[in-house]
């Protein structure tokens, strides 16, 4: 029964923290702060998927098919990942925080910044492993139990130093919460034993899953910080500020359908072999996830302008228009994330990140567009129309798989092969 609470106690935690986090710094910094401030906050989300090479999604993959003496190689594996990444990220966090700094925040002078996110982040490395190895071998409550008390410190920190109006430290506080998790989730961990040394049949399958989220991950957080530079150029911080309020109300949506996905589809369907079942799961999955982000739509498209003023602040009020349509992206993207995550349980990670990118890429074209003739609701209608075509494609190739006359070339074709014994010795 405790094992089935997990995911939704600790997505309302993740709620709680967001919505603290959203409301004090948009009471207690400046829009331009606020703009900042989200802005490291999304480069410690995508480090904290990169210091085990985005393979996060792999490794729960790969425990939950393992059997209890191969976990040991797995996490080993993961392990050896996360050493790498430490030169790989830390380098050219060095070499380059200046122009991070100017790309994150319009301004060279936060580069330290880029330095204390980006070591703490590596220090979380084996934290990943673990939460990771502990989902797959499903025991959500010790992996998302050690996560929970790293979020719920790093934000208590975070917002102290918002509400001194310290943007700066409170993005690094909140970036320091996962290396408590790491602590609290490594004896839940001991029981495997850990091969030091793993082997080629342990590496290649999440160098695979490392690939293909890397690839996702990296250009995905390009893609957006790069419009974002574009979008501040064009239209001010200000309005720069009103977009990331927006996407920050619809990240909570989206944060939800990949802990969804993640913690409980991916581990089922991996470990399922029936055609029939993994049918009934995914439509199952897909429902649920569709019933909520329609809910959440109608609830915001209802109620919009005192959940601005309760959540946010009324200097926000220009927001609402943005995450509305950010909410019917999210709505259509239920669709493209069922088809993403059935891939990577299948074990096909490139078709996973193809999806992504090829829609990041849609978007990405759309938006400059619209952001160069002077529509301030660019990005927002970007990401609606991105996913929406994508929903389109995967649905008539649904379709297409189904359709009457393809089933009969299945016939056809399971016939011919039923009979070919029967014309073998004619053969000889």
């Amino acid at each position: 029964m405790i094992r089935h609470t997990a995911i939704p106690v600790y997505f309302g935690i993740r709620i709680l923290s967001a919505l603290v986090l959203l409301k004090l710094s948009t009471q207690f910094l400046t829009v331009e702060a606020f703009a900042n401030f989200t802005q490291f906050l999304a480069f410690s989300s995508l480090l904290n998927m990169m210091v085990v090479g985005g393979a996060q999604n792999g490794l729960i993959r790969q425990a939950a098919a393992a059997t209890d003496g191969d976990a040991g190689e797995v996490m080993g594996a993961g392990l050896a990942i996360s050493a790498a990444a430490v030169p790989v990220l830390g380098i050219p966090a060095l070499l380059w925080n200046s122009a991070i700094s100017q790309v994150l925040t319009g301004s060279p002078s936060h580069g330290a910044v880029v330095i204390a996110i980006t070591t703490l982040a590596l220090c979380s490395g084996p934290g990943q492993v673990c939460w990771s190895l502990l989902s797959g071998r499903k025991r959500l409550v010790q992996s998302l139990g050690a996560q929970a008390i790293g979020l719920i410190a790093g934000t208590a920190a975070s917002a102290m130093f918002i509400t001194r109006g310290s943007f700066v430290a409170a993005a690094i506080a909140f970036a320091a919460g996962p290396v408590l998790g790491t602590l609290v989730a490594l004896p839940f961990v001991a029981q495997h034993r850990v091969r030091w040394r793993p082997t080629t049949r342990g590496l290649v399958p999440l160098f695979g899953y490392s690939a293909a989220t890397s690839a996702t991950l990296g250009f995905t957080a390009l893609v957006l910080f790069g419009l974002r530079s574009f979008y501040r150029s064009h239209f001010g911080s200000a309005e720069l500020g009103y977009w990331l309020a927006a996407n920050r109300i619809s990240d909570m949506s989206t944060q939800f359908l990949g802990l969804l996905m993640l913690q409980a589809f991916v581990p089922h369907l991996a470990a399922i072999e029936d055609a029939g079942e993994r049918t009934r799961l995914t439509v199952r999955y897909a429902a649920l996830a569709a019933g909520l982000a329609g809910a959440a739509l109608l609830f915001f498209t209802i109620a919009g302008k005192p959940l601005v003023h309760l959540f946010l602040s009324d200097a926000y009020a220009p927001a609402i228009p943005a995450i509305r349509l950010y909410m019917v992206g999210d709505f259509l993207r239920v669709w493209g994330s069922l088809a993403m995550f059935a891939a990577f349980a299948a074990g096909k990670p490139g078709r996973y990140a193809a999806i992504e990118i090829a829609t990041m890429t849609v978007m990405a074209g759309l938006s400059a567009v619209l952001i160069g003739s002077g529509e301030v609701r660019a990005p927002q209608i970007a990401y609606a129309v991105a996913w929406g075509l994508t929903a389109a494609v995967l649905a008539f190739r649904l379709a297409l798989r189904f359709a009457p006359w393809r089933r009969g070339q299945s016939r056809q074709h399971v016939e011919r092969r039923i009979s070919l014994p029967d014309i073998a010795p004619r053969l000889r």
